[in-house]
This record gives structure tokens, sequence and C-alpha cells, in this order.
């Protein structure tokens, strides 16, 4: 027995060994980057490798991609070009002043070669013609030599001195990027994401983590080829061969030169069988799927007759470079033949997506109706209509400027209203004016823009040529004026639309025009948030008007800032899946939808530029004087079936996008946007809507402000009336108010602070809105709360940050601790007088909104001591409100996912879209629905947040044997009902309650109160906990805002 296994053993090797040889053999020719160099000694041995391979070897798919005009755009690099200096002194420059294109400077020289070379004496139109008969100018000369009569060494002679002398001293400084890192000139629109600010970054990471062989195939020689590849930061790329006429065929082997049964010399993509024949030798067109990318129509009809398919890029209505490599990857869709007209039962077939700006932003403005928040466009109408400058006069004329007008559909909002949305124009009188000056840079679109224009009754009353704006300089039309006059068919509002095709940033608006509002719908985002603010101050002439002595009196209003759909990086699928590890052929992970979104929004902003942190754009509007007056959560709901188009556009977006990241992690791309296809979830994408107040650079007129080291210029007034939040009964809150002169006399050892915010408790809190609670100690942990029992009527809170004003006179550091920015456990009040002892100074670069945060994040932190992580073990939390929030926050940049996806995974589960979108952003590696609880765990630790007696339950039934389940839920006075059957009783599952107030005896040793407080603010500090806010309120509105988070609708 022994002897007859290694008898088998050792002839396995054998074979193996052997097999590993003849696979070697076949690699050390097909890796060389000269494959087409490479000949068979004899048809035998090709014969008898393609048999020893043709059982294993699956249906492969090969890219074969074409150099000059396919890696690179001509027209768009002569136009950078052109665009700035010659980057070289002695680089050749063109008429305009700009380095000649590479195809220009081959043009220029063939167009000498064929003039002097006496062979030949071609006229350049002669040359052209040649080109454009035969797809290259070598295939015209070996034609034009073969009718003259010429033998085959002659014209190789020929051939061999067009190429020197064409090719040589080629100059590629055109290749090389631009100084704005290949952006251009114009602006993006942020619609078509094939128009990357990086695209050549983009193109680079394509192929070099491209999963099929790739060959170039050029028409110039090899050198040539491989100084585009360097010159172009491909030198990294790991490609299987380089086909070009002077490495095809190994050389010169022929007799007469006309092919017949003998092999071309210097051959051309003019005759495919020579020129791919040894690619052809290697993979069988019948049994293999090849893929040319080629920017020549002629070359892919030509490469098409011996099988291999084809991919038109960089022509009018063609796919450009990166569009086209996605298309072969499978992550958008495509029928492969650009431009060719498919066979009768392809035309029956569904019709393949094809992006177009118009339709796009057609179907994207009917969701953009929906998704804008009513609150806080009734917030900026009222605020147009009753600012405290207003006068009666000010209502006979509004003037509104679109920064980004697109298809005019923010004017169509203005003027009719929608969407819960009342028309702006309604708060207007009669016989007032309207001017709405719409700049869009996107020459496309205006036939459109002035269709519609037209549809809504208004008439075009002359164009023109704007006057001292930059960029193109050129007399053509970049002004058109259409009006409307009010009447019975429309309001009796007079409306003047001045479109102008122009980039905002190119033509800033005249003295004369000063607006009252300005408006830019899905928009913000595409701005690095710095330069976007200060360009609204170019633009409006903002550092250009007013400083002097009696600027008072001729000061200009301020202007709004509306923002609509300001997208924050939240993308998801509803239903959102997990990842996938046994579902695919190649046995590569699907991601979960949760991190491809991650890495979908990861590549907007490394790739295009994008900005998905609307703080960061409160940020720098603050830095330029702006004021956020409010902002609320606005989604836009894609329906696969009511939104077709856009539907079908968001996932062309993900496959140029999403999909190249998602291959870069060695994920598989094809198999999540294929899921997606299958499945066609409802896609829901998370927006911002912001209104800023912007008033002039020189105004007097500021509320009080904290400046950069977080102390308050001035002290409150004390003597006016203080407002605190009660609750008086289950669901009723109210504002009560005490007099001032109260608080006139503070005790020992007391301070007084003005509020700046308050946060609301999603959990304690509302269990005493909801009348859910025992009759106990408010908090028996936080003085001045421990002798307070929990009942009506009751004010409440615990996280208020605000800026003390006064301390009595024992405090001892009352000196320093006035005008400083403090926290304190303290109820929703206007002020409130606590003990020193319990003020906690913020510590310097924390913001107000983000320093209420701290007893939330103290609460999550405190949930993961007690869950005792370690690495690589999986997560899921229960419950996405805000603590469960704060949880994947913390855990994200404490757990270590491992590349397969198989650990170190944090699962989120919610039932509210918002809140599982949220989760996303906060870091969770993939957040679902309930019901995917088994097909996502089973998990090492459960920690469950959610107050949801059925979410505990489940985390029990899905934590591992010997997992942990930590429980930081307070069910209230509430009965709460678990199965907990053999199954659990075998399990050795341990269930711990988790609560924030006292340190659990095991960490007592290493951790204490205070040493928790400090990391807590290190943790708000990191975390930004101010991106979780999705409303602002007064005290005013206490009722709405509890009745909101109690129906789910907000998360702080």
């Amino acid at each position: 027995m022994t002897a007859s296994f290694s008898l088998k053993f050792i002839i396995s090797l054998a074979f193996l060994i052997l097999t590993s040889c003849l696979q070697r053999v076949q690699s050390s020719s097909i890796l060389q980057n000269e494959v087409a160099a490479v000949c068979k000694s004899s048809s035998t041995k090709a014969t008898t490798t393609k048999n020893l391979n043709e059982s294993s070897k699956p249906r492969r798919r090969v890219l074969i991609l074409d150099v000059d005009n396919t890696l690179y755009n001509e027209r768009e690099i002569t136009a950078d070009s052109h665009a700035s200096s010659a980057r070289t002194a002695d680089s050749r420059a063109s008429s305009s002043g700009g380095c000649l294109g590479i195809e220009q400077q081959i043009i220029a020289n063939t167009h000498e070669f064929g003039q002097s070379h006496p062979s030949l004496n071609l006229s350049p139109k002669e040359c052209d013609k040649l080109y454009l008969t035969h797809g290259s100018t070598v295939e015209g000369i070996r034609h034009l030599l073969l009718k003259n009569g010429h033998d085959a060494e002659f014209i190789h002679g020929v051939l061999r001195e067009y190429y020197h002398q064409i090719y040589h001293d080629i100059d590629m400084s055109c290749l090389l990027p631009s100084s704005d890192n290949g952006s251009g000139s114009g602006s993006e629109t942020g619609y078509n994401h094939s128009a990357s600010r990086k695209r050549r970054k983009v193109i680079r990471d394509l192929l070099e983590h491209m999963p099929h062989p790739i060959y170039f195939a050029s028409n110039s020689p090899k050198a040539h080829v491989l100084k585009v590849l360097s010159i172009l930061g491909l030198h990294n790329v790991k490609y299987e061969g380089i086909i070009t006429p002077d490495t095809a065929n190994d050389g010169y082997r022929n007799n007469n030169g006309d092919g017949d049964g003998q092999h071309l010399s210097y051959p051309t993509k003019f005759d495919p069988q020579d020129y791919f024949q040894t690619l052809l030798e290697w993979y069988d067109p019948t049994e293999n799927e090849l893929v040319l990318i080629d920017d020549s129509q002629m070359n892919l009809k030509k490469a098409k007759t011996i099988g291999i398919h084809g991919i038109l890029v960089n022509k009018p209505e063609a796919m450009n470079l990166e569009e086209a490599l996605n298309s072969f990857l499978g992550h958008i869709e495509s029928n492969l033949l650009t431009n060719e007209k498919r066979s009768e039962d392809e035309s029956e077939q569904k019709e393949i997506y094809k992006f177009d700006s118009v339709q796009y932003l057609q179907s994207k403005n009917r969701v953009d109706l929906a998704a804008i928040h009513p609150s806080v466009w009734q917030k900026m109408t009222k605020t147009i209509f009753n600012h405290d400058n207003t006068t009666n006069d000010r209502m006979d004329f509004v003037r509104i400027v679109d920064v980004g007008a697109g298809l005019l559909s923010m004017l169509n909002l203005i003027l009719n209203g929608g969407g819960a949305k009342e028309p702006l124009v309604g708060e207007m009188r009669d016989g007032s004016s309207l001017e709405y000056i719409a700049y869009e840079s996107n020459q496309e679109l205006l036939e459109t823009c002035k269709d519609r224009l037209i549809s809504m009754g208004f008439q075009e009353e002359k164009k023109g040529k704007l006057i001292g704006g930059k960029g193109n300089c050129d007399e053509s039309v970049d002004e058109y004026i259409f009006e409307r006059k009010g009447g019975k068919k429309s309001s009796g509002v007079n409306v003047k639309v001045l479109l102008r095709v122009k980039d905002f940033t190119e033509s800033p608006l005249k003295r004369e025009e000063h607006p009252h509002l300005i408006v830019g719908c899905c928009f913000a985002d595409l701005f690095d948030p710095d330069i976007l603010a200060t360009s609204l101050m170019q633009f409006t002439r903002h550092c250009a008007i007013g400083g002097g002595v009696d600027s008072d009196k001729d000061r200009m209003n301020d202007i709004l800032v509306y923002f609509p759909i300001t997208f924050d990086g939240s993308t998801q699928f509803l239903p959102p899946k997990p990842f996938s590890f046994d579902n695919n052929e190649k046995g590569a992970t699907i991601p979960s939808d949760t991190k491809a979104f991650q890495l979908y929004a990861d590549s907007l902003i490394q790739n295009h530029g994008h900005n998905l942190d609307p703080t960061l754009l409160i940020d720098s509007m603050n830095e330029i004087g702006a004021t956020l007056l409010t902002s609320a959560t606005s989604v836009w709901k894609i329906d696969p079936n009511e939104n077709e188009y856009l539907w079908s556009t968001m996932l062309y977006f993900f496959g140029t996008s999403a999909a190249p990241e998602i291959m870069r992690h060695n994920w598989d791309s094809v198999g999540w946007i294929n899921r997606a296809r299958r499945n066609h979830p409802k896609i829901h994408v998370r927006n911002q809507d912001l209104l800023f107040k912007l008033p002039p650079a020189d105004s007097t007129d500021q509320k009080q402000s904290l400046s950069q080291n977080g102390s308050f210029s001035c002290l409150a007034d004390t003597s006016e009336e203080v407002e605190q939040i009660e609750f008086t009964s289950p669901h009723v809150v109210g504002k009560k108010r005490i007099n001032g002169d109260s608080f006139n006399e503070i005790g020992p050892g007391q301070v007084e602070i003005k509020s700046i915010c308050s946060l609301i408790s999603s959990g304690t809190e509302l269990k005493i809105f909801k009348g859910l609670f025992e009759d106990a100690a408010l908090d028996v942990n936080i003085k001045g709360m421990a002798d307070e029992s929990m009942k009506y009527p009751l004010s409440y809170g615990y996280s208020l940050v605000g800026v003390v004003t006064r301390c009595a006179a024992d405090v001892e550091d009352s000196e320093d601790l006035i005008g400083k920015m403090v926290f304190t456990f303290s109820p929703h009040a206007s002020h409130v007088v606590v003990d020193r002892e319990g003020v906690h100074v913020v510590p310097e670069g924390i913001r107000a909104e983000d320093a209420i945060f701290m007893p939330s994040v103290e609460t999550a932190l405190s949930l993961t001591h007690d869950a005792h992580l370690r690495l690589g073990e999986n997560v899921a939390v229960y419950g996405q409100g805000l603590i469960g929030l704060l949880v994947n926050g913390i855990l994200s940049r404490q757990q270590v996912q491992s590349p397969s996806g198989n650990f170190g995974m944090t699962t989120a589960f919610d039932t509210i879209s918002d809140r599982l979108a949220m989760a996303s952003t906060m870091g969770a590696s993939q957040v679902l629905l309930p019901q995917e609880a088994a097909s996502s765990g089973p998990f090492d630790v459960s920690i469950e947040v959610s107050g949801n007696y059925r979410a505990l339950q489940s985390a029990i039934d899905h934590t591992r044997n010997g997992g942990r389940i930590v429980v930081g839920s307070w069910y209230g006075n509430s009965d709460v009902t678990l199965k907990l059957g053999i199954d659990f009783h075998r399990s050795h599952k341990t269930i711990k309650t988790s609560q924030v107030s006292t340190i659990p005896a095991e960490l007592s040793t290493l951790w204490s109160k205070d040493r928790r407080f400090s990391f807590t603010w290190d943790l708000v500090q990191t975390l930004k906990p101010s991106a979780l806010i999705t409303k602002r309120v007064t005290l005013d509105e206490a009722q709405e805002a509890y009745d909101l988070l109690d129906n789910g609708e907000e998360i702080a």
C-alpha cells in the first residue's frame, strides 16, 4: 500500500513538474514585453501546447489597447497645451502658441517624408488620402510601392526609413501633467463622473488592477509605445505584450509582400491576420473574447473580420477610455461594438444604457423636487421677505442668482412650487418684479433651457456678449434674456431671466446686480469648500464694496445662500446586502453594499475632487462671515421602476467610480454590480439642504460669536428672562420662563452659564417624554440630579454647552473661567447656574456643536469597554440611534478589517433607512435590515442599543456560542419577554448590562472617570459627531423636536 501510494505520488509529481515546465515555456513567451516577436518553432509544438491547456483553460477575456489618441485624448492635450505656455524651451510650437500634439507631429513628419523621399514625391494631401484609404500612412505607402512594382526588400527598406524618420525625436511634452492636475480650464458639473479631474490616475489604477491579460497594439514602433507608456505613468502596468509593426512576426520574412502564405513586412492593423497572428495562436477568438479599444473605426472593422470585438473611443458620440475600460470589465452596460449596428437578434434585446446629460438632468429634477426639504425652503422664503432691514419697497423687486442652473429646475420651483413647497413668487405683490440670473456653462443644455423657458410662457427679448468676464474671449453669444409679464395665466409678478452660458467663477456679478438670494442645487459638494466660499466672495464683489467711514449709508443688504441637495457621501441600496463569500465562480468576495458605497465616496473625494462633508463647508462659510440659518436632510429616493433612467444612471456612476475601487481592493467588482442589476434595489442618496446668511464684509451687525480660542468677546445680559424646557405629562413638553432677577444672586461655589446649544438624548429623554420611567432619582451620579426624582413636571437634559458669564466670589479660577466655553450636565435652558465642580472646560479645537455630544460619546465608549473586544472579532450593533452610531464610529477606528472581509467586521442593524445611511458614514462594514442577521452572522460580540426587545432576542440568537451580548438599552418600566431555551442554555453566551454612570469593577484599576472623560474629549475631536445633527430647533420648537425623534424621523 505504501509503495503504491509512493509510486502514484512520484508519477503525479512528475506530471505536475512537466505541466509546470510547459506552462513556464508558454509564460516565458507570453509574458515578455514583446510577445509578438516570439515565434513557435513548429506548428506541432503550438498544437501540443494548446491541447495541454484546452481542457483546463477557461474562456478568457483579453484586452488589446491602442496607444496614440487612445491612452490619451489628442484634442484634450492640445487644448491644455494651448491654454498654457510651452513646457520646454525647445518644444515645437503650434501657430497658436502651444505644444503640438503627438498626432499633429506625426502628420507633419509624414508630410515631410512623403515630399522628400525620392520614391514617393507625395503632397500633404496625397499623404492624407493614403491614411484615410488604408487606415495608416505606412499601409498606404506599402500599397503604393507595390503598385509601382517595387520588390519586398525595397519596400522593407522604405518602411524602415519611414518609421525612423517619423518617430525619432517626437516631442511628448504635451503628455506631461499640467499644473492644475488635469482639471482643465472649465469647472466640474458633477453629473458626469467620466470628466474626472484626475482621469490619468483613474486609468492607471484600472490598468494596474486589471484582472485580464493586457496587450498594447499600435501602428507606431515599439520604442514610441514604450516612451508613451513611461510619460503617461503606465510603466508599472503589468501587460502581457506589445504588438507593433517592427516586432510583429519576428522580423522580415516575406518573398513578395502580398501576404500569400507569408508574412508582411511591418504589418499594421489594416492586415489583422498578420498583425495579430501570434496573439491569435495563444487566444483562439472562438474560445476566448478578445476586445480591441481603438480610436479608429477602420481598425475595429478590420479586427472584427478575425473575431476581435471592438470599442471605439475618443470620437464624437463614442466613449472615453475610462468608460471603455469599465465597459470591458463589465462595470457598465455596453454592447462592446460601439457605433456599429447590432444583429437582428441583438436589436430585440433591451436597449443598452447611454448617458445623456439632458435626460439625466430631467430625471434628476423630478427626484430633487420631492427631496428638497420644505422646512429649509420655508425658512429661506420667510427670511427674504421678513428681513430685519426689509421695507415694503424691497418686496417690489427680488433678484435671485442660480450659480448651477442646469435645466432651470430651481426657477420652476420658485415660480410654481411643488413637493410640499409653495412658490416663492406667491409672497410677492402683483406688479412686482423678479430677476433671475442663471449661470450654466454646459453648452449642451442651452437649447433645452430655452425651450423650457418658452414652455413656461417666456419670450426671448435679446441676446448678447457679456462684458468683463474671464474665460473665452471669442465673440460668441453667452447671454440670452427672456421676459414674462405678470398676468392671469401666470402669477402677477413680472419675471426677467438672464441665461448666461458661463461658469459663475468666470463672470462676476455687476455692481448693480447685488442679489437677495444665491442658489445652487446639487452644487456645493462639487467644490473644495474654501474655494467655493472665496469664489462666492469674488462673484458677489463682496470684498470690493464698502469699508469707508460712512459706509453704513450705502451698505448692501445681506445675501442669502441656499444650497439644496448637497451630497453628504451616504448612498445605499434598499434592501442592503451583506458580504458574499461563496456565490461567484471566481471565489472572490463580493463586498457588502455598505463597503462598496464607502469606496464610492472615497473615489468621489480622491478622483473627482468632491467634498462630501457639509460641516467643512459650514466652517468655510463661517470663516468669511456667513451664518448657517438652518439645515435639514434631503434624501433622493430612486425607484428602479418609477425612475428607470435615473436608476440606470446611478448604476453607471457606480460602475465608473465604485467598481474600480472595489477591484483595486481585490474584491469582486463585477459580482457586486451584477447583484444590483439582478435585485433592482431602491437607491437612497442622503443630502443636506443648507441655508446661509452672508452679511456685507464691513457689517457691524454681528451676533455674539466665538473667537478662535473659544472665548466670547462680551458677557451676557443677566437681567434678561431665562427660558427652560419642562416635561408636563406624557408626550407633552413646553417652555417655562423664570424671571432673570432670580439669577442675580448665585450661591457659593457656583457659576452662571449662558447656553449656546444643548443636545436632546434620544434614549433617556424620550423615555421621560413618553412617560416610560420609574419613580427614581434622575441620575445618582450627576450633582443636582441625585436629589430630584423622575416625576412630572420635570426639567431634564444633560448635554449643555455655553459660556461662563459670572462666577461666585469664592470660585478660585473665576478670572480664567469667565468667557470660556464649557460643558455641563444641565437641562435645556437659555441660562443655567451650576456648581463649579460640575463644569468642564471644552478643550481647544472642539466646536460647541461637537462638545454637546460628550455624554453620548462617553456612553458609546463605555459600551465598547464593556464588550472587551479582541482584534479580529466581528461585532453586531443593534439599533442605529445616536448611541449606536457613535459605537460604530468608535469601532471603525479601533477594529482592523481584514481584506477577506471575514474578520474585524462591524455590522449595524436598524429598520430606518436614514439611520442605516448614517451608520455607513460612521464606518460600519455593513448596514443591514434585521432580517439579514442570520445570513450575516454569527457574531463574536453583539451590542444592543435599540430599546427593542426583538433586537435583543436577535442579538442572543445570532451571537456565537461563547460570545458576548452587551445590553445598553434602558427598557424603562416595559415588560420584556425573551426566549432562552435549550440552545441558549448550552451556548455559554454571556449577557451583560452596560451603564455609563460608574466604572465597572473589573476596569476600576485601569480607568477612572477623569481618565475616561479625557479620552472622551479626544474621541469627540476625532469623531466630530455634529455631523449626526439632523435638525436644529429653538426652545419654542421643543415639542416638534421630541415628536420627530419619537417617530424616528431625526437622529440628533
